[in-house]
């Protein structure tokens, strides 16, 4: 199966700084959260603000913040990672390069894992045979135009004979995306049109934001401050809360992936 064509983003081509671009960025939204919380415990103190308060716009501020930031690492990462390649078949194939390194996703193995797939890139640009396995695209259901990439909507065929619908992203800083878009426009369509099916995830968003008034309307009742309600369920009505900002911010990261 030789490769006649290999897609890859510009930073992966040019000379891969995989490793940097994602523990960096990690690192660095782990110091801003730290010093956000301190500095608001700090500021909250002086001013003689009620603790209890400062404690719940910090928790909820700095976790909004850091989970925004998280997807912004995990999308541009994920783009670094992803390449495309044409077969002289005309077999298109597309594969996470972060599958072929190993690791896990916390503390040292996630480093381990960063580093292989950097020198992986860069051996890639010198080598493209190496290139072997990945999933073959064989129909593409959709493709979604957002502001920084494409997410894309594919059945694919998968090492073993497995066939499964699976979401890609095509980062805009992929070289000649353009070609590479007229061959996934192509396959739109090859096995017949897919079948609709209901989004409900708006249903779901709406639903998060009712439990998270409830629960925020529960915590406020029940504070020491208030006395509406027994203070036992203060703390609990406000993990709910918590929990329900969480679903929130998931199915609406869910909603805005694509198709």
């Amino acid at each position: 199966m030789a490769v006649t064509r290999v897609w890859i983003s510009r930073d992966s081509r040019r000379k891969s700084r995989y490793a940097l671009r994602t523990l960096g960025g990690i690192f660095g939204i782990a110091v801003l959260a730290m010093a956000l919380t301190i500095g608001g415990t700090v500021l909250g103190l002086s001013m003689g603000w009620p603790m209890e308060w400062v404690s719940v716009l910090l928790c909820v501020g700095v976790t909004a913040l850091v989970l925004v930031l998280a997807v912004g690492v995990g999308r541009r990462s994920t783009g670094d990672a992803t390449v495309f390649f044409l077969t002289e078949e005309d077999r298109l194939f597309v594969m996470d390069v972060r599958q072929r390194t190993g690791g896990g996703w916390l503390g040292y193995s996630h480093a381990v894992q960063a580093m292989r797939t950097q020198r992986f890139l860069r051996q890639l640009t010198q080598s493209p045979e190496r290139l072997s396995g990945g999933d073959e695209i064989l129909q593409v259901e959709g493709i979604k135009e957002r502001r920084r990439d494409y997410a894309l909507r594919c059945r694919v065929g998968r090492p073993g004979g497995w066939t499964v619908s699976a979401t890609y992203f095509l980062t805009k800083e992929m070289e000649d995306r353009e070609e590479l878009l007229r061959q996934l426009e192509r396959r739109e369509g090859w096995n017949g049109s897919p079948e609709l099916v209901e989004n409900r995830k708006p249903a779901y968003i709406l639903l998060s934001i009712l439990a998270f008034c409830l629960f925020c309307a529960l915590s406020i009742c029940s504070h020491p401050a208030v006395g509406l309600l027994p203070g036992r369920i203060y703390g609990p009505c406000l993990g709910a809360a918590f929990g329900a900002v969480c679903c929130g911010v998931w199915f609406g990261l869910r909603q805005h992936r694509g198709p």
